[in-house]
């Protein structure tokens, strides 16, 4: 699952002011251009065009790597995001009963969906993310034996997310520890496609359907997906 709630130091550091102007800039650009046309479609040479830079390496100064912008970009976007999980996590802790499935899907969807409801601005954020989710950087840590790219951060692992993770298990204890990891992923992958549209949808129609439903849709499908019987029956012998 994605999510970043620390950022990697780079050279903007001790820089001349304007330089967080400069850096904040970039990312927003960066943002919008991985939404709209994909990660591996955006050099870091056309973000710094885009972005209005004389020097046309800015983004590789700021951020070192592609995997380096698209670290600030989580980073810079996610604080909001984990504050809200981590205020979420703490009402489950604080309730008279256990988590159920709903609950603790709850805890990935509702802080994305908020994301947008935050604002009366276009946003790209979960476009973003959706795209960002084929990069390496983010796809390494869940295939066995593939590792990230040089300069990439560590793999995020914010402690709302832990916590879903590890309250999902107790709850799923007979699924094989393959079986768990690829319900996570899917589920991971789900949400921020679903979102993503979400997102287009408001950002450029009147007909999306509002936040709440959203939630509601999402958390029951991924509900479903998470605890489907395993082994799957097998196909009926109906006619």
């Amino acid at each position: 699952m994605v999510a970043v709630s620390g950022e990697k130091a780079d050279g903007a550091t001790g820089t001349a002011p304007g330089a967080h102007d400069t850096r904040a800039r970039l990312i927003d650009v960066a943002e919008r251009l991985f939404a709209e046309l994909g990660i591996e479609s955006v050099s870091l040479r056309i973000v710094g065009i885009e972005a209005g830079q004389r020097n046309n390496s800015a983004a590789q100064y700021h951020f070192g790597s592609k995997a380096g912008l698209i670290a600030a970009i989580i980073a810079a976007r996610s604080a909001a995001v984990d504050g809200r999980r981590a205020e979420l996590v703490a009402a489950l802790r604080s309730a008279d009963r256990r988590p159920g499935p709903a609950d603790l899907v709850a805890l990935l969807v509702l802080p994305l969906v908020e994301t947008i409801d935050a604002t009366s601005e276009r946003t790209w954020y979960l476009r973003f993310l959706a795209n960002a989710m084929d990069h390496p950087m983010l796809d390494a840590p869940w295939r066995p034996g593939r590792s990230r790219p040089p300069g990439a951060p560590d793999p995020p692992d914010p402690p709302g997310l832990r916590y879903l993770r590890r309250e999902l298990k107790r709850l799923l204890p007979d699924l094989p520890d393959a079986e768990f990891e690829r319900r996570m992923r899917w589920t991971s992958m789900t949400t921020f496609r679903v979102l993503a549209d979400y997102e287009r949808q408001r950002s450029t129609t009147a007909g999306a359907p509002p936040s709440r439903q959203v939630v509601s849709d999402l958390t029951r499908m991924l509900v479903a997906l998470l605890t489907a019987p395993y082994p799957a029956p097998g196909p009926s012998s109906g006619g």
